[in-house]
């Protein structure tokens, strides 16, 4: 509920949602009335059990809660977590034709990291730098905005990410993910940026 750039945090996210092209229904999973009170109609709101809203809570539970109040029959199952704001709507309907024209399990999305392979590493336990020698091909990281599966697989293999996943490679600004507060002060600094790239075609990153 937190306000960026003058909406609830949520408010993004459903209204990307809700100007979804592919998606039929959509269903908002929270135990917090506040969300919930935000749902407005054709979505529905669905208040999710203490069991499933924890931090120990596991994101598949809460979506096998969620099929189980809307039925079966559907062919895929798209999250979107109100921590991905600055994701669009386009985004989220390219991610679920990639997985229907692929026949994809799943597809997530993914950003180029910010910085080669070649600058990235680790701490040894006394403090000495181990820089990664590199992989091949571009270097991505899960932003957590769009994940896309069919039902029957993600309730079986209890992951989005199996064997057969596709990636759909966002734009980084696009792809900001809010956990902390500083990942919050960088989405809303972002956000006007990222709307001005996504209308030009200005790429963000130039690696």
């Amino acid at each position: 509920m937190r306000p960026l750039a003058g909406k609830p945090l949520v408010d993004w996210t459903l209204e990307a949602a809700a100007a979804s092209t592919l998606i039929d229904h959509v269903l908002v999973s929270s135990d917090d009335a506040q969300v919930l009170a935000r749902v407005q109609p054709p979505m529905q709101a669905l208040e999710r059990p203490a069991a499933l809203a924890g931090p120990e809570a596991s994101v598949i539970d809460a979506i096998a809660h969620a099929l189980q109040h809307t039925g079966a029959g559907w062919d895929y199952v798209v999250l979107l977590q109100p921590t991905s704001p600055l994701r669009l709507t386009a985004d989220i309907d390219a991610a679920i034709r990639l997985c229907d024209e692929s026949g994809a399990p799943a597809v997530l999305t993914v950003s180029p990291t910010l910085k080669p392979d070649r600058f990235h590493g680790t701490l040894g336990a006394d403090g000495h730098l181990v820089l990664d020698p590199g992989r091949e091909g571009e270097g991505v990281v899960l932003n957590g905005a769009v994940y896309v599966g069919r039902p029957d697989r993600l309730l079986a293999d209890r992951t989005f990410l199996t064997d057969g996943t596709r990636a759909l490679v966002m734009p980084p600004e696009r792809g900001q993910d809010i956990d902390t507060l500083y990942d919050f002060v960088v989405a809303e600094a972002l956000m006007p940026h990222a709307r001005a790239f996504a209308a030009t075609g200005m790429p963000a990153v130039r690696r």
